[in-house]
């Protein structure tokens, strides 16, 4: 393959995955922006990384789209409508990969993936998980490292699926106790318990789907 997509979303994330894709000057980096009611922060994040980077990011209309999907298939329940979001970009993202012969990076942390904190068949959907196995304190840390955007820094991690949507407040437990949890460290009960809960309950996105026993042959 000739490189890689990311799919950038004003978050610390794919700012992180973008910028260690775009230190190897052998293969090109494409970054895609697809918007579908971010937030204001979330633009302002993406523009300030669109100033300093040294790799292209493309504007991606999904609008049209997402709306016609939410008419065709009469939605109306928030989470199917805020996870065809994650979804219509996955889809976008490999269109544009396999145009492009790049391969997906997804940009799942250690928290999330343990905790099963994306969409299924949407953000969780890639080729390749470079930081699957650097916390969220440590991706903060490379963020420091790639002198990366304040502006992004400095926000509250937000998968930005509906207004005023933030990852702590969403899982019920902040990013450095999970942090703990995954070093091994002793945390209080009421957190153990909601991402023992998580991950029990999301276990599901973690295997290929289930299917029968290998046929065996007859003698």
């Amino acid at each position: 393959m000739s490189g890689v997509v990311v799919g950038i979303s004003g978050g610390v994330d794919s700012a992180v995955v973008a910028n260690i894709a775009a230190a190897n000057k052998k293969i090109k980096v494409i970054g895609a922006w697809m918007n579908i009611g971010n937030s204001a922060l979330d633009i302002k994040c993406v523009n300030d990384l669109k100033k300093q980077n040294n790799y292209k990011i493309i504007d991606v209309n999904l609008v049209p789209i997402f709306n016609t999907y939410i008419k065709t298939l009469r939605l109306k329940n928030p989470l199917s409508i805020a996870n065809l979001k994650a979804r219509l970009r996955a889809v976008a993202l490999y269109s544009i990969a396999q145009e492009q012969n790049c391969l997906v990076l997804g940009t799942g942390n250690a928290d999330e993936l343990y905790m099963g904190y994306f969409t299924k068949f949407g953000d969780g959907a890639c080729d390749l998980l470079p930081i699957s196995k650097l916390t969220k304190s440590r991706v903060f840390e490379a963020a420091r490292m790639l002198n990366l955007p304040k502006s992004i820094i400095e926000r509250a991690p937000s998968a930005s699926l509906y207004e005023n949507q933030t990852d702590e407040d969403e899982m019920g437990v902040r990013y450095n106790v999970i942090d703990a949890y995954l070093y091994n460290k002793k945390i209080p009960e009421h957190p153990l318990n909601i991402i023992q809960r998580y991950h029990r309950i999301n276990s599901h996105k973690f295997s290929l789907p289930l299917k029968p026993k290998p046929f065996e042959k007859i003698k």
